[in-house]
Protein backbone atom coordinates (compact mmCIF):
# COMPACT_ATOMS: atom_id res chain seq x y z
CA UNK A 1 0.00 0.00 0.00
CA UNK A 2 1.93 3.22 -1.22
CA UNK A 3 1.63 6.14 1.16
CA UNK A 4 3.34 9.92 0.36
CA UNK A 5 6.64 9.14 1.69
CA UNK A 6 6.89 5.87 -0.25
CA UNK A 7 6.65 6.92 -3.52
CA UNK A 8 9.33 10.20 -2.41
CA UNK A 9 11.96 6.97 -1.58
CA UNK A 10 11.36 5.53 -4.41
CA UNK A 11 11.97 9.01 -6.56
CA UNK A 12 14.96 9.21 -4.27
CA UNK A 13 15.98 5.68 -4.74
CA UNK A 14 16.11 6.44 -8.09
CA UNK A 15 18.50 9.14 -7.85
CA UNK A 16 20.69 7.21 -5.73
CA UNK A 17 19.71 10.06 -2.58
CA UNK A 18 19.06 9.36 1.11
CA UNK A 19 15.55 8.32 1.90
CA UNK A 20 13.35 10.48 4.25
CA UNK A 21 11.02 9.66 6.80
CA UNK A 22 8.57 12.74 6.62
CA UNK A 23 8.20 15.39 4.08
CA UNK A 24 9.16 17.76 7.06
CA UNK A 25 12.86 16.54 7.69
CA UNK A 26 14.91 19.08 7.76
CA UNK A 27 17.20 17.75 4.72
CA UNK A 28 17.28 18.68 0.89
CA UNK A 29 15.26 15.57 -0.41
CA UNK A 30 12.43 16.20 1.85
CA UNK A 31 12.47 20.06 0.81
CA UNK A 32 12.24 19.09 -2.58
CA UNK A 33 9.55 16.22 -2.41
CA UNK A 34 7.29 18.39 -0.38
CA UNK A 35 7.22 21.02 -2.83
CA UNK A 36 6.88 18.53 -5.83
CA UNK A 37 5.15 15.81 -4.82
CA UNK A 38 1.33 17.28 -4.83
CA UNK A 39 1.89 18.89 -8.69
CA UNK A 40 3.65 15.87 -9.88
CA UNK A 41 0.88 13.40 -8.76
CA UNK A 42 -2.02 15.60 -10.70
CA UNK A 43 0.09 16.52 -13.65
CA UNK A 44 0.34 11.91 -13.73
CA UNK A 45 -3.66 12.00 -13.02
CA UNK A 46 -4.29 14.15 -15.66
CA UNK A 47 -2.45 12.98 -18.34
CA UNK A 48 -4.46 9.50 -18.87
CA UNK A 49 -8.16 9.23 -17.92
CA UNK A 50 -7.00 6.11 -15.48
CA UNK A 51 -9.90 4.29 -14.31
CA UNK A 52 -8.92 4.70 -10.79
CA UNK A 53 -9.04 8.12 -10.49
CA UNK A 54 -12.43 8.59 -13.08
CA UNK A 55 -15.85 10.02 -11.14
CA UNK A 56 -19.41 10.52 -12.80
CA UNK A 57 -21.41 13.59 -11.44
CA UNK A 58 -24.56 15.82 -11.75
CA UNK A 59 -23.26 18.94 -11.49
CA UNK A 60 -25.38 22.25 -10.09
CA UNK A 61 -26.18 24.53 -12.39
CA UNK A 62 -25.08 28.41 -11.29
CA UNK A 63 -27.18 31.34 -11.88
CA UNK A 64 -24.74 33.11 -14.33
CA UNK A 65 -25.19 32.47 -17.52
CA UNK A 66 -22.38 32.57 -19.81
CA UNK A 67 -22.52 35.95 -21.97
CA UNK A 68 -22.17 34.46 -25.07
CA UNK A 69 -21.63 30.84 -27.08
CA UNK A 70 -23.39 28.80 -24.38
CA UNK A 71 -26.16 29.06 -22.51
CA UNK A 72 -25.53 27.37 -18.95
CA UNK A 73 -22.84 27.46 -16.71
CA UNK A 74 -22.23 24.59 -13.80
CA UNK A 75 -19.70 24.45 -11.42
CA UNK A 76 -17.20 21.87 -11.85
CA UNK A 77 -16.25 19.64 -8.53
CA UNK A 78 -13.52 21.26 -6.18
CA UNK A 79 -11.57 18.00 -6.76
CA UNK A 80 -11.98 17.93 -10.97
CA UNK A 81 -8.87 17.72 -12.63
CA UNK A 82 -9.77 17.06 -16.21
CA UNK A 83 -13.37 16.49 -17.54
CA UNK A 84 -13.65 13.61 -19.89
CA UNK A 85 -16.57 13.41 -21.52
CA UNK A 86 -20.26 14.64 -21.08
CA UNK A 87 -22.98 11.56 -20.54
CA UNK A 88 -24.10 11.84 -24.05
CA UNK A 89 -20.90 11.74 -26.16
CA UNK A 90 -22.13 14.14 -29.06
CA UNK A 91 -23.10 16.83 -26.71
CA UNK A 92 -21.22 20.30 -27.05
CA UNK A 93 -19.30 21.93 -24.07
CA UNK A 94 -15.95 23.85 -22.65
CA UNK A 95 -14.53 23.71 -19.95
CA UNK A 96 -13.39 27.63 -18.57
CA UNK A 97 -11.42 27.92 -15.31
CA UNK A 98 -14.03 25.86 -12.51
CA UNK A 99 -17.26 25.98 -14.74
CA UNK A 100 -18.80 24.12 -17.30
CA UNK A 101 -20.14 25.51 -20.21
CA UNK A 102 -23.11 23.72 -22.37
CA UNK A 103 -26.49 23.87 -24.07
CA UNK A 104 -27.57 21.06 -22.08
CA UNK A 105 -30.44 21.78 -19.20
CA UNK A 106 -28.86 19.24 -17.38
CA UNK A 107 -24.75 18.60 -16.66
CA UNK A 108 -23.61 14.80 -15.85
CA UNK A 109 -19.75 14.36 -16.52
CA UNK A 110 -17.39 11.89 -16.42
CA UNK A 111 -13.98 13.67 -15.10
CA UNK A 112 -10.47 12.68 -13.21
CA UNK A 113 -10.44 13.65 -9.75
CA UNK A 114 -7.22 14.96 -7.74
CA UNK A 115 -6.64 11.63 -5.48
CA UNK A 116 -5.40 12.60 -2.27
CA UNK A 117 -5.02 9.36 -0.39
CA UNK A 118 -2.06 7.58 -2.08
CA UNK A 119 -3.01 3.78 -0.39
CA UNK A 120 -6.11 4.15 -3.32
CA UNK A 121 -3.37 4.35 -6.26
CA UNK A 122 -2.72 0.76 -8.00
CA UNK A 123 0.88 -0.35 -8.13
CA UNK A 124 1.98 0.65 -11.29
CA UNK A 125 0.58 4.42 -10.94
CA UNK A 126 2.56 4.84 -7.63
CA UNK A 127 5.37 3.98 -9.55
CA UNK A 128 4.63 6.18 -12.79
CA UNK A 129 4.69 9.62 -10.00
CA UNK A 130 7.73 8.21 -8.49
CA UNK A 131 9.56 8.06 -11.81
CA UNK A 132 7.91 11.35 -12.50
CA UNK A 133 8.94 12.77 -9.08
CA UNK A 134 12.67 11.52 -9.53
CA UNK A 135 12.45 13.33 -13.62
CA UNK A 136 11.28 16.68 -11.84
CA UNK A 137 13.19 16.83 -8.71
CA UNK A 138 16.38 15.21 -10.59
CA UNK A 139 18.34 18.41 -11.98
CA UNK A 140 18.38 20.03 -8.78
CA UNK A 141 18.93 17.24 -6.81
CA UNK A 142 21.30 14.83 -8.43
CA UNK A 143 22.33 17.99 -10.81
CA UNK A 144 22.59 15.42 -13.43
CA UNK A 145 20.80 16.07 -16.94
CA UNK A 146 21.57 12.57 -17.79
CA UNK A 147 20.13 10.98 -14.37
CA UNK A 148 16.87 13.43 -15.82
CA UNK A 149 16.87 12.13 -19.59
CA UNK A 150 17.38 8.11 -17.71
CA UNK A 151 14.34 9.18 -15.71
CA UNK A 152 12.07 10.30 -18.70
CA UNK A 153 13.03 7.47 -20.70
CA UNK A 154 11.75 5.04 -17.99
CA UNK A 155 8.91 6.95 -17.54
CA UNK A 156 7.70 6.48 -20.86
CA UNK A 157 8.53 2.96 -20.59
CA UNK A 158 6.29 2.48 -17.80
CA UNK A 159 3.58 4.55 -18.71
CA UNK A 160 3.14 2.59 -21.87
CA UNK A 161 2.33 -0.36 -19.22
CA UNK A 162 0.67 0.93 -16.46
CA UNK A 163 -1.79 2.79 -19.48
CA UNK A 164 -2.01 -0.71 -20.70
CA UNK A 165 -2.63 -2.40 -17.99
CA UNK A 166 -5.49 0.02 -17.02
CA UNK A 167 -7.27 -0.04 -20.35
CA UNK A 168 -7.65 -3.59 -20.04
CA UNK A 169 -10.40 -2.98 -16.49
CA UNK A 170 -13.74 -2.85 -18.64
CA UNK A 171 -15.37 -3.09 -21.83
CA UNK A 172 -14.93 -0.81 -24.68
CA UNK A 173 -16.88 2.11 -24.96
CA UNK A 174 -19.37 1.05 -27.89
CA UNK A 175 -18.71 3.86 -30.96
CA UNK A 176 -21.12 5.93 -31.84
CA UNK A 177 -21.66 7.73 -35.38
CA UNK A 178 -24.38 8.81 -37.19
CA UNK A 179 -25.86 7.05 -40.65
CA UNK A 180 -24.12 9.38 -42.56
CA UNK A 181 -20.50 8.75 -41.29
CA UNK A 182 -21.66 4.96 -41.64
CA UNK A 183 -22.56 4.92 -44.99
CA UNK A 184 -19.87 7.26 -45.82
CA UNK A 185 -17.09 5.30 -44.43
CA UNK A 186 -17.98 1.50 -44.73
CA UNK A 187 -21.33 2.33 -46.90
CA UNK A 188 -25.05 1.14 -45.85
CA UNK A 189 -24.82 -2.51 -45.17
CA UNK A 190 -21.71 -2.45 -42.78
CA UNK A 191 -20.14 -5.60 -44.60
CA UNK A 192 -17.41 -5.77 -41.80
CA UNK A 193 -19.42 -6.34 -38.81
CA UNK A 194 -18.32 -3.09 -36.48
CA UNK A 195 -20.00 -2.56 -33.21
CA UNK A 196 -21.70 0.84 -33.57
CA UNK A 197 -24.48 2.22 -32.33
CA UNK A 198 -26.93 4.87 -33.54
Amino acid sequence: MASVVSICNKALTLLGSSRIRALTDDSEEARLCNTFYEGVRDAVLQSHPWNCASVRATLARLTDAPAWGFEFAYQLPADCLRVLRMQDYRTRFKVEGNRLLTNENTAKILYIRRMEDPSLLPPLLADLIAIRLAHDIAPRLAKSESKRQEMEQLFEQRAREARSADAQEGSADVLIADEWLIDRAIGPTNPYGLDIDY
